[in-house]
């Protein structure tokens, strides 16, 4: 009797294996179609966001290449203000109309002017208005051409997607940058278009993840879409990942913007295919549990744990960007009062000097100064490259002794030297200003050689 219930069980066991194969097999070949599917949806995605986004930089390109602007930008040393703005706004304004744009600019190098079709807006200034960096920032990369989504100020702060590209006369010399700017209803009308048709989500993200491009405004340069950067995805085909049990994420790097397009949609019968394998799957181990009563025999399955150290520096064993924006970066604001000021630092001439020298090993021992130093004052974090902040619990002055120690120590012990910018940190302020206020400041610091530490005060 026994060996019956043995045997009866058995062929139960043997029954299921076969069922549940037959349900996978069926299910595996109308996920492939389903991928294979999505996958087209996602080309047609790319093709209409490319072409739509390729021709203002091709705009902002035929600008800057333009020999009468270069002209007019040479006119500064000769015309007052006045008539450069009357010479640039003519120009502006007509290409503009001409080629239905929301928004066309040029910025003088050397006046810093930010011309517009309705004048002269502002002159640069990122000692006064640290968002003003922006410039700088863009022109000390090796970049030809940058976008930025940001608030139009010449334009009723409407969300607009800036082309900004560098222009240069025909000795080479920079004379600024110009660009178009796309308002973001035009793209956000297209990105709703196709989630309609296709019944899909749309962005469009930066390398660090940020959401640039979004039906809903409220996510735009507030939200991350961190996972997708993690698919690692390059610019010759889409990746393909399933989220959960019918969620799909498809990501492309587009390398003409330095953008991540981020397909999201749904494959629907995933949901009965893989209910059946769950139903068959739970049978499967009743029956197994009766097999087991009956033969005696008992097993364990162990449980393997994991670790992520995606928040995790390899070189220094610092937190990185990732954790900060984990810990801060969907809100957009500081979420503690913990920290008092912030700190942002970097290694001058790192480039050069990392060709000569171990690169790792320099970044260690200076973090190593730095830990013993600071100690329990607060956070240290690895921004990118050479580049760290520092989250303390003390006020901006107390800081600022601390770290003028930090780069004494480092100068004689490491024969380096790095430049340093602290803030008090603005709690009423965005992340991104405090962020930008602390750039701002160690960046004043390098122009006046390095090696040393500057305090920016609010405004």
């Amino acid at each position: 009797m026994k060996s019956f219930k043995i045997i009866s069980v058995i062929i139960i066991f043997l029954s299921f294996v076969l069922s549940s194969s037959i349900v996978f097999i069926f299910s595996s070949q109308k996920i492939e179609k389903d991928s294979q599917k999505q996958l087209i949806i996602a080309e047609h995605v790319y093709d209409c966001v490319y072409s739509k986004i390729m021709k203002p930089i091709m705009v902002a390109k035929t600008m800057a290449y333009d020999t009468l602007l270069q002209e007019k930008l040479h006119l500064e040393n000769t015309c007052s203000e006045s008539e450069m703005e009357e010479i640039m706004t003519a120009y502006l304004e007509n290409l503009r109309t001409k080629l239905n744009y929301s928004t066309a600019f040029v910025v003088s190098e050397s006046t810093k002017r930010y011309y517009t079709a309705k004048g002269i807006t502002k002159i640069l200034n990122a000692h006064k208005i640290p968002y003003d960096i922006w410039y700088q920032l863009f022109t000390d990369t090796d970049k030809e051409y940058d976008l930025d989504t940001d608030r139009d100020q010449a334009n009723e702060y409407n969300w607009t997607v800036f082309i900004n590209i560098k222009i240069f006369d025909t000795d080479g010399k920079m004379l600024g940058v110009c660009g178009v700017g796309v308002i973001m209803d035009e793209l956000q009308e297209l990105f709703s278009e196709l989630e309609s048709e296709f019944d899909i989500k749309v962005n469009l993200i930066d390398t660090d993840g940020l959401v640039q491009i979004d039906t809903n405004s409220t996510n735009i340069e507030n939200a991350y879409i961190s996972a997708a950067i993690e698919d690692k995805a390059g610019s010759e085909s889409f990746t393909y990942k399933q989220r959960g049990l019918n969620g799909i994420r498809m990501v492309r790097f587009m390398k003409d913007l330095d953008w991540y397009v981020v397909v999201q949609g749904t494959l629907n019968h995933i949901i009965f295919g893989r209910n059946l394998v769950i139903i068959l799957t739970l049978s499967f181990l009743f029956v197994l549990c009766v097999f087991f009563i009956l033969s005696q025999i008992y097993s364990k399955k162990d449980t393997v744990t994991t670790t992520d150290d995606t928040l995790e520096d390899h070189v220094t064993g610092l937190p990185n960007r990732n954790y900060f924006k984990e810990a801060y970066g969907e809100m957009g604001i500081f979420t503690t009062t913990r920290y008092k000021s912030m700190a942002f630092f970097d290694i001058d001439n790192f480039e050069n000097i990392k060709t000569s020298n171990n690169g790792n090993k320099i970044l260690k021992d200076m973090i190593d100064i730095a830990k013993k130093l600071i100690f329990d004052k607060g956070q240290l974090l690895r921004w990118e490259n050479d580049s760290f902040m520092a989250l303390l619990e003390v006020n901006a002055d107390e800081t600022k002794k601390c770290f003028s120690e930090i780069c004494e120590r480092i100068k004689n012990q490491l024969d380096v030297t790095i430049s340093v910018g602290i803030i008090e940190i603005n709690l009423s302020d965005t992340i991104k200003l405090n962020y930008y206020r602390a750039v701002q400041a160690c960046y004043s610091v390098k122009e006046s050689g390095g090696n040393g530490v500057r305090y920016h005060a609010a405004r």
